[in-house]
């Protein structure tokens, strides 16, 4: 039989801009792998740090590849392309996957030929490698998946493993999306491929103060834009086939709006988008359902903020105080809190800000072992 179909080759590619700090610890994690055979490129998307050098240290056991800065899905694009593996994983230079990784899902895609790719559950690491977390990823079929999507992003990127000829039949990375850009490639598989779900914790997410992920202002503005733009592409049947039974177009249109802002208002908390939704679909086909929706979701961004402060503010604040910055994030957190009085995972921050370090630190060590 051929080696090639019992042990296809694997290619990870490890995208990374100014990742020196952490992108060792990944490498090593690729080289720890019970599985061969794999073939490692990183890509250094126009360093300004010591990166570039650090990559050339490896030395032949990786594919080293050095472009302008272009953003993560152009920097996956040119790895993917230089590779040659039947199978297709990301890793992001600060996530680091557990050794059985590869080896269990290459069993498990071997196992289900209809599974286009597959994912995995999480653990969540700070920036020093302590558990924070762990996330156990839901699944749905492809049918279910853009809905899904809009409660909350559940596949990580880098627990994926792709077959090469799906990444091919979907297309490359959309390289003008800098922070949704996996979001919107597995709603372009989903169209043709299911994507399977192991259900077992493989790599380790880490989080932390200089993630481009916490771009917040650019990231609530590119989802916003995404989903919209998705919204339009695939069409309001697609994520909610119950539209389908309005033969009247105003009205369908009208319930489409309110559709799309109920899920991301409940699940996402993003009251002002909500509430836009609403108003348009009074003025697509007048209804009191939208008009006193609409009331609520300015009621929310009263009392609770809206997605933007939600993201400044209140997450700000939550990742100060775990840098150690504990008075300004208080202060954020006070502040926020006042205008803002039931939100009460600000208050807790806010209280958690004058706390000394020798009384949060056994408690988050208690935390540690409750989630072990």
């Amino acid at each position: 039989m051929d080696q090639s179909l019992e042990s296809p080759l694997v290619s990870v590619i490890i995208p990374v801009f100014n990742g020196s700090n952490y992108l060792t610890e990944a490498v090593e994690s690729v080289f720890a792998q019970t599985y061969t055979p794999i073939e490692l490129i990183i890509v250094d998307d126009g360093s300004t740090d010591n990166t570039w050098e650090l990559i050339q240290s490896f030395g032949s056991k990786t594919c080293a590849i050095h472009q302008e800065n272009q953003g993560v899905a152009a920097a996956l694009n040119t790895g993917i392309r230089s590779s040659h593996g039947d199978l297709i994983a990301w890793l992001s230079h600060d996530d680091l996957f557990l050794p059985e990784k590869i080896a269990l899902q290459v069993k498990f895609l071997k196992a289900h030929p209809e599974f286009g790719a597959c994912y995995t559950d999480f653990e969540i690491i700070d920036s020093a490698g302590e558990r924070l977390s762990i996330y156990h990823a839901p699944w749905f079929p492809s049918s279910e998946l853009p809905r899904s999507f809009l409660r909350d992003m559940h596949i990580n990127g880098s627990t994926v493993l792709l077959r090469r000829s799906c990444f091919e039949k979907a297309g490359g990375f959309d390289e003008r999306l800098a922070h949704t850009q996996d979001l919107e490639m597995w709603l372009r598989l989903a169209a043709f491929s299911e994507i399977g779900h192991l259900p077992e914790v493989l790599i380790k997410f880490r989080s932390h103060a200089e993630q481009g992920s916490l771009d917040f202002t650019l990231q609530i503005q590119e989802e916003q834009a995404l989903f919209l733009e998705l919204y339009e592409r695939l069409g309001p049947s697609r994520f909610f086939p119950e539209l389908e039974k309005f033969s009247d177009p105003q009205r369908k249109t009208a319930e489409a709006h309110i559709r799309l802002a109920d899920e991301l208002g409940r699940y996402r908390h993003w009251y002002r988008f909500a509430h836009e939704r609403y108003r348009l679909s009074d003025q697509a086909y007048p209804n009191g359902k939208a008009r006193w929706k609409a009331a609520m979701a300015q009621l929310q961004m009263y009392l609770l903020g809206d997605e933007e402060d939600t993201l400044m503010i209140a997450k700000r604040s939550r990742i100060l105080l775990g840098l150690g910055q504990r008075q300004l994030a208080g202060r954020l957190s006070r502040d926020f809190f006042l205008r803002h009085p039931l939100r009460v995972d600000v208050l807790l921050t806010w209280l958690a800000s004058g706390v000394s370090p020798q009384v949060l630190t056994p408690l988050r060590k208690l935390k540690r072992r409750m989630i072990s």
